[in-house]
């Protein structure tokens, strides 16, 4: 008796817009909650902490996290296909989001920060143009729209992890200005982050990348 099979259908444009709308709602809700909050009065410290994009262990940090091991778990399909050439990329890719939503939950660049003098933002930025160098033989090899995407994607994440982290540092910290720099920082960094996702989901759905079937099977014991 053959074992069932079961398929896990994704359409890729209602998950990836799903996903933008709790994305820009969440960045709203920040928006809103802090704009209130300085501009009319006090809110209670519960309600901001609970949408507030610069804290950990919250509702958009969850989120973030969520996105980032999504792109992780693509890039891992990627990386296994037969099909796959330059397979080491796609690897160093998927493991590179998989730290980045480990990151997003345990806060490991805020205490790095707090053990060095500098902002973290700039080893932060060396390591991205490290990256960049060593990837550009990998983007040379692609579609040049899937590379121009890609660039497009990881240029909103990079802008907004560490450019505006550069720039929001010698802000005070409970300022209206500088939840608005965390909107915008939090903000570049989900829609980058979704923007790679809805790439690589379109590219492998359409197979101009590489054909990959999610599915699961069991045996039933009787």
């Amino acid at each position: 008796m053959s074992e069932p099979k079961y398929a896990l259908t994704i359409n890729v444009r209602h998950y990836c817009l799903l996903l933008l709308v709790v994305a820009l709602l969440l960045i709203a809700i920040h928006t809103g909650l802090y704009l209130y909050n300085y501009q009319v009065e006090e809110l209670p410290w519960l309600l901001l902490q609970l949408f507030d994009l610069d804290e950990e262990n919250n509702i958009p940090t969850w989120f973030s996290s969520f996105l980032l091991l999504n792109n992780a778990f693509v890039l891992y399909l990627i990386t296994t296909a037969k099909a796959t050439e330059r397979r080491y990329y796609w690897g160093m890719m998927a493991a590179g989001f998989f730290i980045l939503a480990v990151d997003e939950v345990a806060g490991l660049h805020e205490s790095f920060n707090t053990a060095i003098d500098s902002n973290w933002a700039i080893f932060g930025g060396i390591l991205v143009l490290l990256v960049v160098l060593a990837f550009i033989p990998f983007l040379l090899s692609l579609p040049r729209r899937l590379a121009l995407l890609f660039i497009l994607s990881g240029a909103g994440f990079v802008s907004g992890a560490i450019i505006v982290e550069l720039l929001s540092e010698d802000m005070d910290s409970d300022s209206l200005a500088y939840m608005m720099a965390v909107m915008v920082e939090e903000g570049l960094e989900m829609l980058g982050a979704l923007l790679f996702l809805f790439v690589n989901l379109r590219t492998m759905a359409s197979q101009q990348l590489v054909p990959v079937h999610i599915s699961v099977s069991y045996s039933r014991s009787d």
